[in-house]
């Protein structure tokens, strides 16, 4: 029995190691596949600048934690890195060492994001590439992989919410479904290699970026004060992180499930300021898109009304700026944007009711002209019917 069971554990150590040599050749087909369309194979490098080690001749993968170094060897060398493109940033190494990531990284932790994590390994590809897993389209998708496994981000005491928020959020609507890569992604506000959370007090900073606008209107409105002193980030009261919404004329009320409600209510001066504002931007909505389907009408009826576009141009223009000038919280600025908006709506409509008037006159003339054209022909008609017969 001893002889069969030690010839067993020979068969299952030789089938133990078929196997695991069948894996390996496996995986080194497959590295040497993607190595082809490689940014560093198309460059001329070989797997001996990643792989070798020292000038022992052999080759191993480098362990987790000494990979970003790895890559630094090269990336981090101007010199170096100038021969492939001389405008390449050499500083990934320093920003990777500042982040989350990095920090964990240093400090033994093998679970945390290095560079093969983003970029892969043997089928690296230049950011710009669509196919590359940091490409605007990608990126999302990228660090979804661990910031959206709940089993993952568990041990950090981190939600795995983000990606999903972020894909029903009014910036994945512009990536996605508008093909708007200027859209913001995970990297436009954490950033890339020193990815780290924005505090609050940098939050409205980040947001700024794109939104200067509103981001200068509310830094002179008496509301950062407010915030500052409830230490509450800017932006985020109103319009979240992630999960961001398209803003509309419906978060300004004090009714149930307006944004304003949430701090104030109708009986407080603020609360009457709010309705005011309300009321203002639903005449304006209602007047644009009253002029809109009436010039609408008329050019579907064959009538010209190029001046009237021009004036409903202006209303939504007027229409923009008051909506962006809620930021602001001051009456003022606001009320004469918005009644510049319905004047300039208000010609619209007149252009569109003049155009209807002019149809409805053309109309009319047509009918008379009509009915004359008939008479005429029944005249003719009797007159032909009195003619005597022509002769046999």
């Amino acid at each position: 029995m001893r002889v069969r069971g030690c010839g067993t554990a020979v068969v299952l150590v030789a089938f133990a190691l078929l196997a695991g040599h069948a894996h390996a050749q496996t995986t080194f087909e497959a590295a040497t596949a993607a190595f082809k369309d490689d940014v560093h194979g198309q460059a001329g490098l070989t797997c001996a600048g990643c792989h070798a080690t020292g000038g022992s001749g052999t080759y191993a993968a480098p362990p987790r934690t000494a990979v970003a170094m790895r890559c630094a060897s090269c990336h981090s060398d101007a010199a170096f890195m100038r021969k492939f493109d001389p405008q390449v940033r050499v500083d990934q190494l320093l920003q990777y060492q500042t982040s989350v990531h990095g920090r964990r990284m240093a400090a033994g932790d093998p679970r945390a994001a290095t560079c093969t994590d983003c970029h892969d390994a043997h089928g690296v590809r230049r950011v710009r590439d669509p196919r590359s897993p940091v490409a605007p389209l990608n990126v999302v998708t990228t660090c979804g992989r661990c910031h959206g496994d709940p089993v993952r981000m568990a041990p950090f005491g981190r939600s795995a919410a983000p990606p999903g928020e972020w894909a029903a959020s009014v910036h994945a609507a512009a990536l996605v479904a508008r093909g708007d890569t200027s859209a913001p992604t995970c990297v436009s506000c954490h950033g890339s290699h020193g990815a780290t959370p924005p505090g609050v007090e940098s939050v409205a900073n980040v947001c700024a970026q794109c939104h200067l606008r509103e981001a200068e209107l509310f830094r002179a409105s008496p509301k950062r004060d407010i915030f500052d002193a409830i230490g509450q980030a800017e932006c985020l009261v109103c319009h979240g992180n992630h999960r961001i919404a398209s803003p509309g004329d419906s978060w300004v009320g004090v009714e149930e499930g307006a944004v304003c409600e949430q701090c104030h209510d109708a009986a407080s001066a603020s609360g009457a300021a709010i309705v005011a504002t309300r009321r203002q931007l639903d005449e304006l909505q209602t007047a644009v898109s009253g002029a809109a389907a009436l010039l609408t009408r008329a050019e579907h009826a064959g009538m010209l009304v190029d001046e009237g576009r021009l004036a409903l141009q202006l209303a939504r223009e007027h229409q923009v700026q008051s909506r962006v000038l809620v930021h602001a919280f001051d009456a003022a600025p606001f009320s004469k944007a918005a009644s510049e908006g319905l004047a300039a709506a208000g010609q619209a409509q007149d252009a569109g009711e003049a155009a209807m008037r002019e149809l409805r006159f053309r109309r009319q003339g047509l009918a008379v002209a009509t009915l004359l054209i008939l008479a005429f022909l029944l005249t003719l008609w009797a007159k032909i019917r009195r003619l005597p017969a022509p002769p046999a």
